[in-house]
């Protein structure tokens, strides 16, 4: 069994665009298109995984650095 969750913090929308410096409708367009960018919902509340988000930037380096 995962137990990433655990340890998982959950952010809100500022503290998402400090650390992807982009607009909020830039956020919405892309978490539409990359599944581990798509916030949670809790109410009217959306949060997002700082987990998720640390494996969005992992991937995007590795897709980076691959040679073809």
């Amino acid at each position: 069994m995962n137990n990433d969750h655990v340890n998982d913090k959950f952010l809100k929308i500022d503290d998402v665009l400090i650390i992807i410096p982009i607009s909020k409708a830039s956020l919405y367009r892309l978490a539409k298109k990359v599944n581990l960018l798509r916030p949670i919902k809790i109410g009217g509340s959306s949060f997002w995984s700082q987990n998720n988000i640390n494996k969005y930037f992992e991937n995007l380096k590795k897709e980076t650095f691959e040679i073809k």
